[in-house]
């Protein structure tokens, strides 16, 4: 059986059904303190700082061929009503440069070509519409960059329409031969789909909201049923050769968490993200050990890891940890080595590099939380690791980043898939030490407002060279986890304005999350212009008042 008691499975259900009814306002919070440096402790200058932007604007030629111009070549699937079924002639990626992204890839497995999807593949046309809205434009407008070994494509969809396989035509697997985290899966990315649809602004009335609700329910049923199944073979075929076994099984579970984990952040109101979090992340390490080099389920820890590390930064309520010299050292999350295995840059446009260091200004926050909950001194070696940290995090550069192995392709591919992922990632580069700054070490002002800027210059240059490539706004949107972080820390007035344009574009990719981290932010920008809030980073009161939870992804 799986590691999980049923009480847990119990626990996580009561979980989601509070989270329906009350949103608890007696939140524990360890907040991050501004002032607990000695004031003659020196800080980097922006002018001090190295040239990280080098590579702001790569110094590549952006070759990009005549477009079509045949207005159906973008396929705006919002625009379908419910009943509608079309065949889906063209299975291949979403029209971008060159008319589609062509990339050449490792043979991938059970990749969703293989199925054919056309208008009489499902019994149900609405079921029909929903996989060829994913298919077609959700799994690529998740990712940030295109890439041929996205997971949204390339994992999730072929284990969906394993999951599916008994409302297939023409295939006889019955209910009880389908793997139910499968199942679970299949009804994730029907719920997913049917969100997207949605958009971010009809609720409740909406036939679609309705719709994926019910594909939701069915998803966590799905899942709770796969928690609760023995691992095939047997017990004493498992005590034999239990990777072989377990490890195709704990593939499918994690995947359907990661599934309902995007679910919600297509929904947009963040109300159960954290209980498949938890979930995924307590299989991952029971997995850890049996995972071989490159495998597939070592992607899907990464993620999870990754996805835990980013629900952090924007925790209110982190233990504080009192600090040992055995913390010196914080041990890097276990990334593999190969950039194409681990797929962090074109899943999230971030480097294993930086998540690390990431992961790191977390924990020293959660230390530094500790001394000043209980008021206690600093310890002096906490203190050192913080600034030792600093100059850490203030001398990475992207030369150092081997993105070159990460992508394949024509020439004008690559190079706008190049563009992308640099500048994703020097926007992640600046966004940490927009988040460094607020939760460790505190900068003056005006080398606040220049990291702040730096990340509005690449996430506005991420949308312009989207917009030269002929993307539209079903393909590639931006990761929000920089924009937020530094835009909850401009100040009013003209430093708003690019935040005013970019937010106001994303909010077009039509995943409900991006429309509530905006509220979020503009709710930031009110408490320190209308009551004089101070208080850093300037999204704390706002999660503190409303006592929600945010994934900014």
């Amino acid at each position: 059986m799986w590691a999980f008691q049923l009480d847990e499975i119990d626990q996580q259900i009561a979980d989601i059904d509070a989270c329906d009814t009350v949103t608890s306002q007696d939140v524990s919070v360890s907040i991050g303190p501004f002032s607990v440096f000695y004031a003659g402790l020196a800080t980097l200058k922006g002018s001090q700082a190295p040239g990280l932007d080098r590579s702001c604007t790569p110094q590549l030629e952006l070759n990009i061929r005549a477009q079509s111009d045949d207005p159906s070549r973008y396929h705006d699937s919002s625009r379908h009503d419910l009943t509608e079924t079309e065949a889906l002639q063209d299975m291949q990626s979403p029209r971008g440069v060159n008319n589609q992204l062509q990339v050449s890839s490792p043979r991938r497995e059970a990749s969703p070509l293989v199925y054919g999807l056309n208008q009489s593949l499902f019994r149900d046309p609405i079921i029909h519409r929903l996989m060829d809205n994913y298919i077609r434009t959700v799994a690529y407008l998740l990712p940030p960059l295109p890439h041929p070994e996205n997971p949204y494509a390339s994992i999730y969809v072929p284990k969906a329409m394993y999951g599916a396989s008994n409302l297939l035509l023409g295939i006889g697997y019955s209910a009880s031969e389908v793997p139910s985290s499968n199942v679970a899966i299949f009804y994730a990315l029907l719920a997913t789909s049917a969100f997207h649809l949605r958009g971010s602004e009809a609720h409740g009335a909406s036939k679609f909201d309705l719709i994926a609700r019910r594909f939701r329910a069915k998803a966590f049923a799905s899942l709770q049923k796969a928690l609760q199944e023995p691992l095939k073979g047997g017990e004493e075929e498992e005590q034999s050769s239990s990777s072989s076994t377990s490890l195709p099984q704990g593939e499918a579970v994690i995947s359907a968490m990661l599934t309902l984990i995007t679910t919600d952040v297509m929904e947009g109101s963040m109300s159960e993200y954290w209980i498949h979090l938890h979930g995924v992340n307590h299989l991952a390490r029971q997995l850890r050990g049996q995972v071989e080099e490159s495998s597939q389920i070592d992607r899907l820890i990464a993620i999870s890891s990754f996805l835990a590390t980013l629900a952090n930064t924007t925790s209110i309520d982190l233990p504080p940890i009192p600090w040992s010299d055995d913390d010196l050292v914080v041990p890097d999350l276990s990334y593999s080595n190969s950039l194409v295995t681990d797929g962090l840059e074109f899943a999230y446009g971030i480097t294993p590099t930086l998540a690390n260091l990431m992961r790191r200004v977390v924990v020293l926050s959660q230390h530094i939380s500790y001394y000043v909950s209980n008021s206690l001194k600093l310890p002096p070696r906490l203190i050192a690791a913080c600034m030792n940290f600093s100059m850490a995090l203030f001398q990475w550069s992207i030369d150092s980043e081997p993105l070159s192995n990460l992508l394949c392709g024509t020439d004008a591919d690559v190079d706008v898939a190049l563009l992308l992922a640099k500048n994703h990632i020097l926007a992640f580069a600046h966004g940490l030490r927009v988040y460094f700054h607020t939760r460790i070490l505190p900068c003056a002002p005006s080398d606040m407002q220049h990291y702040v800027e730096r990340v509005a210059s690449h996430v506005m240059t991420i949308e312009d060279i989207k917009a030269r490539a002929g993307y539209d706004f079903n393909i590639a949107a931006t990761i929000t986890w920089p924009g937020f972080i530094a835009s909850c820390e401009a100040e009013r007035g003209r430093p708003r304005e690019v935040w005013y344009r970019w937010w106001n574009g994303m909010v077009r990719y039509r995943i409900g999350n991006i429309a509530h981290l905006w509220m979020i932010v503009q709710e930031a920008w009110r408490l320190k212009d209308e009551e004089g809030s101070t208080e850093v980073p300037a999204w704390m009161p706002v999660l503190r008042r409303s006592g929600k939870r945010i994934l900014a992804v």
